[in-house]
């Protein structure tokens, strides 16, 4: 580190990363037109130095965490983002949001890559939370070795003991909703799975048969459909249930989110059913469009909000020395019922 007292200029940072004037000046200053590992080079050398830039993440001394999803966009993300934003806010800390693209676009690191995880690590971030996305032995080794704190949300994969991660008791959400499907009269009842190796998805449709088995229930193979949490993967899975043989189709459908229960809603529709009086719906997550949604939608309420602050504050106490226990914590569920069960005809 240079003698504080003397005044560090932007030649000596791009000496120190050996590049030239122009790209250091480029590569602080946030332009696409820098190559992901140059500009890490350049950061580095810019914190080893101590210039400060105003407005760079780390070096003027405003703490940021990086929160990474793979959509922005759906009412569960939202949810997750308003918690983090609150517990940040409140914290002194500022959230940056930002989204894994399915496409490489061009020289700007994309987020979870070597190249990014550098480049975050460089501007001394507070740290990054991953919402859903799957997390490679290679990213997990990546994070280790440059020391960069790392916490998931409902991870696509499941992680080492050491690894933090926060989501919600989905195997008791799972078996509160069954049986209460049961306890109104079902014994067809589908099940709609999440994504294809999701953890959280996996924890449901367990909770779904452990339901079935502990009331002396049949599983029906063909009652399970389905292979994401979006509206679409609904409708599909909702089309190929409710068009099953009248003796084999199912009376109730529980669905592994609430977004793919709205997909349901929809094939019910199509298929000129109504819901409740023809089948019952129930969904996971109680987001907006739960309550919104026409009749409202019996769901798993999971707490979103409470999921993105508890990663918040991991990553805050990491940073303030406290002790930090690896592994998941997981979040209580219960559900809320509201119009779209019904006893079953």
């Amino acid at each position: 580190m240079a003698d504080s007292g003397q005044r560090i200029r932007l030649d000596q940072v791009a000496d120190l990363a050996g590049v030239s004037r122009s790209t250091a000046s480029k590569a602080l200053n946030g332009r696409s037109d820098v190559a992901g590992v140059t500009r890490a080079r350049v950061l580095a050398a810019a914190k080893e130095l101590g210039y400060e830039v105003t407005g760079t993440p780390g070096i003027s001394g405003y703490p940021l965490i990086a929160l990474v999803a793979d959509n922005l966009t759906t009412a569960y993300t939202l949810d997750i983002l308003r918690g983090a934003a609150k517990s940040a806010m409140a914290a002194g800390v500022g959230l940056v949001s930002l989204y894994t693209p399915p496409e490489r676009p061009g020289s700007v690191p994309v987020p979870l890559e070597d190249a990014w995880f550098d480049q975050v690590k460089a501007q001394d971030y507070v740290g990054v939370i991953v919402l859903t996305s799957r997390l490679s032995n290679h990213q997990l080794t990546k994070v280790r070795s440059i020391g960069l704190p790392l916490v998931a949300i409902d991870p696509a994969s499941t992680l080492p003991p050491d690894m933090s991660s926060i989501g919600a008791t989905n195997w008791n959400g799972g078996v509160e909703a069954t049986q209460h499907l049961i306890e109104l009269g079902h014994t067809r009842i589908g099940f709609v799975k999440g994504s294809h190796g999701s953890v959280p998805g996996k924890e449901r449709l367990q909770g779904y048969l452990s339901a079935l088995s502990m009331n002396e229930l049949p599983h029906d193979p063909r009652l399970v459909a389905g292979d994401n949490f979006t509206h679409e993967a609904g409708l599909e899975a909702g089309a190929e249930l409710l068009s099953l043989p009248e003796d084999v189709r199912p009376t109730a459908i529980f669905a592994s989110s609430d977004a793919s229960a709205i997909g349901v809603y929809e094939a019910a529709r199509q298929l000129r059913l109504r819901v409740p009086d023809d089948i019952s719906v129930v969904g996971f997550d109680d987001t907006s469009i739960a309550r919104i949604a026409t009749p409202g939608l019996t769901t798993v309420h999971q707490p979103l909000e409470d999921m993105g602050a508890a990663a918040v504050r991991t990553l805050m106490d990491r940073r303030g020395g406290r002790p930090i226990t690896g592994g998941p914590l997981r979040l209580a569920t219960h559900l809320v019922v509201r119009g779209s069960t019904a006893p079953r005809a």
